[in-house]
């Protein structure tokens, strides 16, 4: 069997579909995903559905919060309040648009918009 050569970046793949391979990728936020389109949860609540550490899991929000795919009932700059609980839930439209962006690069299909920004 001949081995495939691994690229780490390919040459020519836009960076809004790189961006969403970064963000959807990971099995954790996949099932973060699924978790928060089910009903809303905070982030300690969700560390104790998957099993993982409430550090690790805020992380994995942000960074599905800056693709656009999950949403605060708080703002970014009002969370910290003690005693504060932030709700999240998963932005089910951007779901789909995040969804078709990867599925329209991945036939072949072209993409009206391979941007990352929100």
């Amino acid at each position: 069997m001949q081995r495939v050569p691994r690229l780490s970046k390919p040459p020519k793949m836009p960076e809004g579909v790189l961006a969403i391979i970064d963000a959807i990728g990971n099995s954790a936020r996949t099932e973060i995903l699924r978790r928060l389109s089910l009903r809303a949860m905070s982030a300690t609540e969700l560390a104790e559905v998957i099993d993982a550490d409430p550090r690790v899991v805020r992380r994995h929000l942000s960074v599905l919060e800056d693709m656009g795919l999950v949403t605060a009932d708080h703002p970014r700059g009002d969370r910290r309040a003690k005693g504060r609980v932030v709700l999240w839930e998963t932005d089910h439209a951007r779901a789909v648009e995040v969804g078709k962006i990867w599925s329209d690069y991945v036939t072949g299909r072209p993409a009206s918009n391979l941007s990352q920004d929100r």
